[in-house]
């Protein structure tokens, strides 16, 4: 199998637990020395522009896309995408798993729209793909948190009328395994967290469990991004399939560090 964004947060589980697996991998990366394990073959390419894709896709019978940039998703996730499937072998494509956001189909915000413009693309292409949508992982959650923490402001200011339905990465990691291990099946239902919350529920949390006595206080702190999760197309409570909780996921993250 083939991991686009093999270095990134999500694709570097993906490895991890295809490699657990005794599974053959490769990474397609533009970085000269990225940090990977051994066993893992390097395919050196670039799918903003296409150069080394043809080269990686030699062979691969399935394609984990979990390439993203939030700062440059025309390049990125637009043009790389589009450049993805023109590289494939037409006569024998490989399946294409490709990770989406929930609530794309129903947002204005640029970035979402960025993601269901490429989920359009794939389909429209009629190539054997399957498209997962998650909502949020934990660990973006986390670092919300933690960009809020680190501000300068006495009073930390925590954004309000924001809820999440925040999912364990490992989890979606091994469902997209699954998923390439399977018959392309389209656009699959949305992959939600188990449970759903108040951001400023989710900040308590993680301030009990760290043993951070910070002081803050709800704020409807303004911007794109917040205002895109205030109209709560992350939400999706008939879908909830993972099951580490928020948590759950937490006391993994503080144990033995004295949280």
């Amino acid at each position: 199998m083939l991991v686009t964004g093999g270095t990134g947060l999500l694709g570097s589980e993906v490895v991890r637990q295809l490699l657990s697996r005794n599974l053959s991998v490769g990474v397609l990366t533009t970085q000269k020395d990225p940090e990977l394990p051994g066993r893992v073959a390097i395919y050196r390419g670039d799918l903003r522009t296409g150069a080394g894709l043809k080269e990686a896709l030699d062979g691969v019978r399935a394609v984990i896309h979990c390439a993203s940039n939030f700062g440059a998703f025309d390049d990125t996730d637009i043009r790389g995408s589009t450049n993805l499937l023109n590289s494939m072998d037409a006569s024998r494509p490989p399946h294409l798993v490709y990770i989406s956001i929930v609530g794309v189909e129903k947002s204005t915000y640029p970035y979402y729209r960025a993601k269901r413009r490429v989920e359009e693309t794939i389909l429209e292409r009629r190539t054997p793909a399957t498209i997962l949508r998650t909502t949020q992982f934990h660990d973006f959650v986390l670092r919300m948190i933690g960009q809020i923490l680190d501000s300068k402001d006495e009073v930390a200011l925590v954004p309000g009328g924001i809820r999440f339905q925040s999912v364990d990465i490992r989890e979606v990691a091994a469902k997209l395994i699954g998923i390439a291990d399977s018959a392309p099946a389209g656009l699959l239902p949305d992959f939600g967290g188990p449970e759903i919350h108040r951001f400023e529920d989710l900040f308590k949390d993680y301030l009990r469990v760290s043993g951070s006595r910070r002081a803050w206080k709800p704020y409807p702190v303004e911007g794109l991004r917040y205002d895109n999760f205030r109209t709560g197309v992350n939400i999706v409570p008939d879908h909830r399939a993972g099951k580490i909780t928020w948590t759950e996921f937490l006391a993994t993250k503080f144990q033995g560090a004295g949280g």
